[in-house]
């Protein structure tokens, strides 16, 4: 993450602003209270700063922000961030994002200082987009995970739900989607929901379900991923993403043959 050395060297910022640009300000500023260093330059850090990070470097930090500010809010839509929903996303810090060492600890404070800010999951959520929109299988990844935090604590509270219809729509999710994502973690029939994952129905043909494998298996190829130059930090949890899609195409493929 040669964006995330760049900023920690405390010798270059970056050019967005907004809710996003404010809380890695104020993250990064904790990093370096703490570490008792400073900018080389004695320059305040964020927008002010800006031309040192290319466009691709630039993608990635609102990305990495974009990640922890969205779920420290979510995480406090029941009223309260419970010790499975901290489980959850520190098991994605480590094994989806498999962040150690300065990484995790600044997942961990931009995580903390969005939970302090006013700023709200909409409008997090709205800069995301904004920054994200033409990167559908990116939109639909952060979607995923939102979700998954959401049933963490085997309660998917209302003020949860609202949540994730006001994700669904800031994000441009359609029904089809929702229902493949919403299928892997709320739908008790196993058959049903590998047909959601596909985006198909049970009636389908199978040229249908096959068509609609390879559709999404190209999205979330890990190639692919790379090819688009999406951050590096996306990689490997579209890896899962991947093996989802091809755990249900043959998953149906022997139910068909059976």
């Amino acid at each position: 993450m040669a964006w995330m050395g760049k900023i920690l060297g405390g010798t270059v910022g970056w050019s967005f602003g907004g809710p996003l640009g404010a809380v890695i300000g104020a993250a990064i500023g904790n990093h370096f209270d703490q570490s008792g260093s400073s900018n080389s330059n004695g320059n305040q850090f964020g927008a002010g700063q800006r031309g040192n990070l290319n466009q691709q470097e630039e993608k990635q930090t609102i990305f990495f922000t974009s990640i922890f500010s969205m779920l420290a809010k979510f995480a406090q839509a029941d009223g309260t961030v419970s010790r499975s929903e901290i489980k959850t996303i520190d098991r994605f810090i480590k094994n989806e994002l498999k962040l150690q060492g300065e990484a995790r600890r600044l997942a961990i404070s931009i995580f903390d200082e969005a939970k302090r800010k006013n700023n709200s999951f909409e409008e997090y959520a709205q800069q995301f987009y904004d920054n994200f929109k033409n990167e559908q299988t990116l939109v639909l990844g952060m979607f995923d995970l939102l979700l998954k935090v959401a049933v963490a604590d085997n309660d998917f509270h209302h003020k949860e739900e609202q949540y994730i219809k006001k994700a669904k729509k800031i994000f441009k999710i359609n029904d089809s989607q929702y229902e493949s994502i919403r299928s892997q973690y709320l739908d008790t029939n196993d058959l049903e929901k590998y047909y959601k994952i596909l985006e198909c129905s049970p009636e389908a043909d199978f040229k249908e379900v096959k068509r609609q494998y390879r559709k999404k298996a190209k999205d979330f190829h890990p190639d692919n991923v790379i090819g688009k130059g999406l951050p590096e930090e996306f990689v490997d949890f579209a890896e899962q993403e991947f093996k989802k899609i091809n755990n249900a195409y043959e998953t149906i493929k022997a139910e068909r043959s059976a």
